[in-house]
């Protein structure tokens, strides 16, 4: 794979300034009303209170140092020590509360971005790398988590601070501080450009990281592979690039940030010294008093902490707004259509194609080309032809995994797109070649935890699968531990487990997807008896290499680059003389060779 191809891809489709970010945010605030109030509340009080001090100051100036009244200065020592205390709970019940209502939001958040990825369509994760969704679940979420514990909260109270700094100076006066205040707009525009470009830096290294993430997920799956291909020095430097790439940027933001603090410091020291100038002036000539100009200092010399922090806070919003951008892509993306009317009953199994034609993208070939298919209820049917000939195809669209472009599939004579896909698919079974297996007990892998599969039935199930010599060969039987993925089992336990997991589930319709590949004769000899349990009395559907897996099979349907090229029982399709008796000459000729020719069985 090239690094151009899916590594570094990571496109966003929804693009968000701040106010698009907070519209969206908003509805989740919302919901936390009365909390979110009381915590603006808490920030209005803690701007005031914050405000009240250097007033305390330049009143203990002008009416005790001045004065000489100790009275006073004693009253405005005690004042501010109590403006202090409240300060203090101020900043204690804001920053909990505003951490309560984003703990909340965020719990929301994740709540609906896993049930919303849980709903996507199979064709999105066929375009996305696992590495790539698990980033925006996790890394972005928590990007998303700092905006409210270190973002916002202070974005927000910083900002009041500064608009009741700004009146309280143009209080004591407005021409004062319509001079001072003259350094700010050149402040703000210098810190707004260069949080725009550590913006961009900080979305690509976000790409970066998605990348990276999908690389890893990839290789540690594959890791057998690489190591028996001796491919691990070979990723490895892939891995490097991808690596130094993002180091790059890391560092471009770094300098981003070094250049922006020494401009903030500049422009503090440049305001405190034209209020200290023009303030002196103003007191000089009698216009305000020694204490105002004291206190008007002391709320210049506060502004610019409250602007560095809204700066400071702002790269980390930029980060939280990269994340942010990357889940609202992924909650953007349209859901799996659930429309349709929900079964009433069970299946009764009788399955039609009619002219179905499907593709997996626009120039892509036909998967399959006008398939015509008529399957009897309780009838066993075999696909069988070479990889690529539409086997999957077929099952695939059976269970609305994607949607036939032309053409129409009925079962028991109701279209398939008419029907719900969660009731369609719970009617439909299905055993594929590489089982998925949880991390618990076997009996949770059959019931997979749904409470309505009683532990009766799951031994029932486990019985009739045949998988008595897997429980007795391990300690505990059905609660007997599983490893993630199966990793304690091998191929054909992971099999039998899944049969016990159809038969627990008792569908109406059944595949099964190359189900005894890869497995030696006697885990195929003990699947081929679950095979009995698990297919009497329901429509099933067998894909499969191993022609004499299908002997017994009612149908036998042999494709071949999309299309039927024959079906029919073995017996006739073998004296038929072709595609399907030269795909068994082909699959058993080592076998004639020796002198058993299953081809000519019946």
């Amino acid at each position: 794979m090239s690094e151009s191809s899916g590594y570094s891809e990571d496109s966003v489709k929804v693009k968000i300034d701040p106010r698009e970010l907070l519209r969206k945010l908003w509805p989740y605030f919302m919901r936390q009303k009365p909390l979110f109030a009381l915590t603006l509340a808490a920030v209005a009080g803690l701007a005031v209170t914050g405000r009240l001090i250097p007033t305390v100051f330049g009143h203990a100036v002008d009416e005790g140092v001045l004065k000489n009244r100790t009275d006073t200065l004693l009253g405005m020592a005690a004042a501010y020590l109590g403006l202090e205390i409240l300060k203090a709970f101020m900043m204690f019940a804001h920053s909990y509360l505003f951490a309560k209502v984003g703990n909340r939001v965020l719990y929301e958040i994740r709540d609906e971005l896993i049930s919303h990825t849980q709903s996507l369509p199979v064709p999105f994760f066929d375009k996305n790398p696992t590495g790539r969704v698990v980033t925006r679940v996790t890394n972005d979420v928590v990007a998303l988590g700092e905006l409210f514990t270190q973002g916002i909260i202070h974005m927000i109270s910083n900002f009041f601070s500064m608009l009741a700094i700004v009146v309280a100076m143009y209080l004591i006066s407005p021409k004062m501080a319509s001079v001072t205040l003259l350094i700010a707009p050149p402040l703000v525009y210098i810190g707004y450009a260069l949080s725009g470009r550590i913006r961009e830096v900080l979305r690509e290294s976000k790409k970066k990281l998605a990348a990276i993430n999908a690389f890893f997920a990839e290789n540690i799956s594959g890791m057998r592979i690489l190591q028996l291909y001796r491919r691990v020095d070979r990723n490895k430097a892939r891995f490097e690039k991808l690596s130094n790439d993002y180091q790059l940027l890391q560092l471009r933001q770094v300098r981003l940030y070094a250049l922006l603090w020494p401009t903030v410091n500049f422009f503090n020291a440049t305001s405190i010294g034209v209020a200290l100038w023009y303030g002196g002036a103003m007191t000089a000539n009698g216009a305000i008093s020694t204490g105002a100009m004291i206190a008007f200092i002391l709320h210049v010399q506060d502004f610019i902490h409250p602007l560095r922090i809204i700066l400071e806070k702002y790269q980390l919003f930029q980060n939280s707004l990269s994340g942010a951008e990357r889940i609202f892509t992924l909650l953007a993306e349209k859901r799996e259509d659930d429309a349709g009317e929900p079964l009433t009953a069970a299946l009764g199994g009788r399955i039609e194609f009619r002219g179905v034609s499907f593709r997996y993208g626009a120039g892509l070939p036909w998967a399959l080309d006008s398939i015509d298919l008529e399957i009897r209820p309780g009838q066993s049917v075999a696909l069988v032809g070479r990889t690529g000939s539409g086997k999957s195809t077929v099952i695939a669209l059976l269970q609305r995994l994607y949607d036939v472009e032309n053409g129409r599939i009925l079962i028991d004579g109701r279209p398939i797109d008419g029907i719900r896909r969660d009731q369609l698919r719970r009617r439909i079974g299905v055993v594929q070649q590489d089982t998925f297996m949880f991390r618990g007990t076997i009996a949770e892998n059959i019931g997979l935890r749904d409470p309505g599969v009683t532990r009766e039935r799951i031994a029932w199930a486990a019985e009739q699968a045949c998988c008595g010599d897997l429980l007795r060969r391990r300690a505990g039987g059905l609660d007997a531990k599983v490893e993630e993925r199966g990793a304690n089992l091998s191929f054909g336990e992971r099999q039998l487990i899944a049969f016990a997991r159809i038969l627990a589930f008792d569908p109406d319709v059944l595949i099964l997807d190359e189900a005894t590949a890869n497995i030696d004769s006697q885990s195929e000899a003990l699947i081929q008896e679950a095979t009995r349990h698990v297919t009497h009395g329901r429509t099933s559907i067998i894909i499969a290499h191993r022609i004499s897996t299908v002997l017994e099979c009612d149908l036998i349907v042999a494709m071949d680059k999309g299309r039927i090229v024959e079906s029919g029982p073995h017996r006739e399709l073998i004296e038929r003389a072709g595609a399907y008796h030269q795909l068994c000459r082909s699959q058993f000729r080592e076998d004639a060779a020796a002198g058993a020719d299953p081809v000519s069985a019946s």
